[in-house]
């Protein structure tokens, strides 16, 4: 049977290219929601009664608009700690807040994940603003975790980050899933990869050796431990007590295995650490990635398996969190097919996947996603109304497929969930994790870190997605240290002294720069250079690829 991915022509292609901007705006009766567990705006839709956001969508400022509120959320309004009196802020020491007092709301904190994907979002939403206080809150967040949720150096995996905490607990390292709450010394292995990556970037984006330090320390756990895995074990056990090495509750199957694999992977790129076991652990979590959850002929194909802090063994019940991820690890690679020569049927199945298990609606021609969940109905988390977090991630990856293949429907179906996502933020900054009727709808991963990245992720593949008639770097393959933006101008900083940028401009660019060398504008950017697409609204797509020098500007 044709892929339900693939079966789109370029007549399709052609008429998606301008309906962000070009479709005019239709009214609803004022008493509709999209969702009823959504109430916080009344739906948009275009002419065709398809899904758009629900600020200013004309002018593309609905993703712009989330994204701030969300970071205005985090760096001003979450409150400190007044239950326990740590003086902390809740963030650091709750999954989740009270929808009244903003107060911690849950029995454990999930801080090494939650941190982790707080750097993801950072590392697209510091060069699309220049926002300075976003950094300083994410330092506030690898710092605390540093210091109070690392295990000791002595351990069996030592020195890598707890996964877990107590209700509102200054220190990390208890109320691990399925063991007494009191437990201490429990870990999740998959988010020793997770925040370790996050710690690669973050030293990226600020120099700070410290934090490559703590990066090359998880990977070394992690390395240590790999093993080859089959049908019923993943690379690494799932839930370990740290101390002793000990599998907790037979959980020998499970996690975000690709998490370790981006680690090692940054780190083998800069020859950071023991790099040749570091590129020996993670060609064999790789490898058994393709051999098991991504083999057709494996009895644990999409056995996407284990993630959530707070839930119970139970490798029957899946999600949409690894595979996912899994799919945005091969779309960034510079090459898929180096990774995996079957990446485009390979990522057109994992979407559809998960939208064939989780999918929920559609609603106005947008899917939304859900969590997790067991056959034969995969409903056990969370909400009718799919999650924000994971039906922003689903439209995200969409359009990186997109953005690789020109796949319309990938677009499509990527510009839909996207809008439809937006619906999840109130204008407060208040952004829920499932919709009203959810017991503890305010999470920091699901409305926050896990959140904002997404929209990144699609307007640096899209740029038409991006705001019209406003200048943004939306996407670098190097991560970007610094960036100021003029009237007509912007100049930035990479990590790298080569890489490759997508901006979109309010202006043509008249001198392009890297290290005060003139760049040639051209038609491709396989060379140095950069490229220059015009929008019908008038703004450009600029494209910048730079070799000897990350320094670049870009005047009129």
């Amino acid at each position: 049977m044709t892929s339900y991915r693939l079966c789109v022509n370029s007549l399709q292609a052609a008429i998606l290219s301008v309906v962000a901007v070009c479709l005019p705006v239709a009214a609803v009766p004022a008493e509709q929601y999209v969702n009823a567990q959504l109430p916080w705006h009344k739906p948009v839709l275009d002419q065709r009664g398809k899904l758009l956001s629900w600020y200013q969508p004309e002018k593309n400022l609905g993703y712009d608009k989330v994204v701030k509120l969300a970071w205005d959320f985090i760096e001003h309004k979450v409150p400190v700690d007044s239950r326990h009196k740590t003086g902390l802020k809740i963030y650091l020491i709750n999954a989740v807040f009270d929808d009244a007092t903003l107060q911690g709301a849950n029995w454990q904190g999930n801080p090494a994940s939650v941190f982790g994907q707080f750097v993801d979002s950072l590392a697209g939403w510091y060069p699309y603003s220049g926002d300075e206080e976003a950094v300083e809150v994410v330092r506030r967040m690898l710092d605390y975790q540093l210091a109070h949720g690392t295990t000791p150096a002595d351990w069996n995996w030592a020195s890598v980050p707890f996964a877990t905490n107590c209700d509102d607990e200054p220190e990390y390292g208890r109320c691990l899933q399925d063991l007494p709450r009191e437990f201490y010394g429990g870990i999740e292995t998959d988010k020793v990869g997770e925040l370790g990556i996050g710690y690669v970037l973050f030293y990226e984006m600020t120099g700070e050796r410290k934090y490559l330090d703590a990066a090359i320390r998880c990977a070394e756990a992690l390395a240590k431990h790999v093993r080859p895995g089959d049908e019923e074990h993943t690379p690494w056990s799932f839930r370990v007590d740290a101390r002793t090495g000990q599998v907790i509750a037979g959980e020998e199957y499970g996690g975000m295995i690709v998490a370790p694999v981006r680690l090692f992977d940054e780190l083998v790129r800069l020859n950071a650490g023991d790099a040749a076991s570091f590129e020996k652990a993670r060609d064999l979590a790789w490898k058994w990635i393709r051999d098991y959850p991504m083999n057709g002929e494996s009895r644990a194909y999409d056995k996407w398996s284990g993630y959530f802090e707070d839930v119970p063994k139970d490798t029957a019940n899946v999600n949409q969190a690894s595979p996912t991820m899994t799919s945005y690890y091969i779309l960034t690679r510079e090459d898929p097919d180096r990774v995996d020569p079957r990446w485009v049927s390979d990522v057109g199945h994992l979407i559809d996947w998960v939208r064939q298990k989780f999918g929920r609606g559609p609603y106005f021609g947008a899917w939304a996603i859900d969590e997790q969940g067991a056959p034969p109905a995969y409903l056990g988390c969370c909400s009718r109304a799919g999650l924000a977090s994971d039906t922003s991630r689903w439209g995200g990856i969409n359009a990186m497929y997109y953005e690789k293949t020109g796949d319309a429907q990938a677009r499509e179906d990527a510009f839909r969930s996207l809008n439809y996502a937006t619906y999840f933020a109130a204008s407060d900054g208040k952004i829920s994790c499932c919709g009203q009727g959810f017991g503890g709808q305010y999470w920091f991963d699901d409305g926050y870190g896990d959140y904002i990245r997404n929209f990144m992720w699609a307007m640096g593949a899209v740029p038409e997605f991006a705001p019209v008639g406003e200048t943004h770097l939306l996407h670098s393959t190097s991560v970007v240290q610094k960036v100021s933006y003029g009237k007509r101008s912007v100049s930035y900083q990479t990590f790298d002294r080569a890489s490759t940028e997508v901006l979109r401009l309010n202006f043509k660019p008249g001198r392009v720069t890297a290290g005060g060398v003139t760049l040639r504008e051209g038609r491709d950017v396989e060379a140095e250079g950069y490229t220059v697409q015009a929008l019908a609204s008038g703004d450009y797509v600029v494209r910048v690829r730079h070799v000897n020098s990350g320094a670049v500007s870009i005047a009129d």
